[in-house]
């Protein structure tokens, strides 16, 4: 009996070692022969008087299952990083200004001068040096072309009369410029006027060029009429001495343009300076010199 036993587990063992039954097939078996083993110990045991108490025999199956469960495992991993400091910039100049492209121009005709007035006559009309000495010949009155008969330039009135009348004119005997009062002022012939008139003013004399030489009685006291500034009358303060209400004086550049003037009440004081060309005086008494 006990070869037999031995020879189903001979069996078993190699039916599940050599691959012929399952794993559930083999573990059946193993229990049928676990269960054989028994009941022939059982029977093997020598008979008594006393039964024997019956033996329940349990036979616990362990069935092992293997689980596999993917798990994802987070580490913590420390690595050493290098870090490079950001260099501190150091001060940057500040560029210079590009310069900005100017667009070339497109060429535009280029504008035909006028030609300035000539300070001088035309000699064209003159012809002869004997003629140009006549131009600058003392002038009476009359008519005067210029550049013809009358030189450009300054003239001076020598009368002292009070309806002294002259005038400008341009090609269209427009009025330019004129005066009428007293004599003995100054009149600034240009080379762009077209004629000259000249009424009751006694002769007029050329003093473009003249060299100012101030006169012995340029201190003196003056009354009224035209003065030269440096010739007929000093530079400085004047006082007038007049109680009148219609005092008028007047300061005057080369050309007759005013520079300063008053009208109204006699009495007061007119400084006369050396950049003007001409101060006139009507009605304001006696001016007498009270110094630079």
């Amino acid at each position: 009996m006990s070869k037999f036993i031995l020879f189903l587990l001979i069996l078993a063992l190699c039916l599940t070692g050599c691959g012929g039954l399952s794993a559930s097939d083999a573990q059946a078996t193993a229990d049928v022969v676990a269960a054989v083993a028994v009941d022939a110990a059982l029977a093997a045991l020598p008979p008594t008087h006393t039964p024997w108490p019956s033996v329940v025999v349990t036979v616990v199956q362990t069935e092992v299952v293997e689980m596999t469960r993917e798990v994802e495992v987070t580490r913590l991993v420390d690595r050493p990083v290098t870090v490079t400091p950001t260099p501190t910039p150091l001060n940057t100049p500040t560029p210079s200004q590009t310069p900005t492209i100017t667009p070339t121009p497109t060429d535009t005709p280029t504008p035909t001068a006028t030609p300035l007035p000539t300070a001088t006559p035309n000699l064209a009309q003159t012809a002869t040096v004997e003629a140009y000495g006549a131009l600058a010949a003392p002038k009476g009155d009359g008519f005067y072309l210029v550049g013809v008969d009358i030189l450009p330039g300054k003239w001076h009135s020598t009368s002292t009369s009070d309806g002294c009348y002259w005038a400008r004119y341009d090609a269209n005997q427009e009025l330019l410029d004129n005066h009428f009062g007293i004599a003995g002022g100054t009149v600034n012939v240009r080379s762009t006027d077209y004629e000259i008139e000249f009424d009751d003013c006694g002769v007029w004399e050329y003093v473009e060029d003249a060299a100012p030489v101030l006169g012995p009685d340029a201190t003196e006291p003056k009354g009224d009429g035209f003065y030269t500034v440096g010739v007929e009358i000093a530079v400085g303060r004047w006082r007038s001495t007049g109680t009148g209400e219609s005092c008028y004086w007047v300061r005057l550049d080369g050309k007759q343009d005013i520079l300063d003037n008053h009208f109204g009440k006699a009495g007061g004081t007119v400084t006369v300076r050396a950049t003007d060309y001409e101060v006139a005086f009507e009605d304001c008494g006696t001016w007498e010199y009270l110094g630079p």
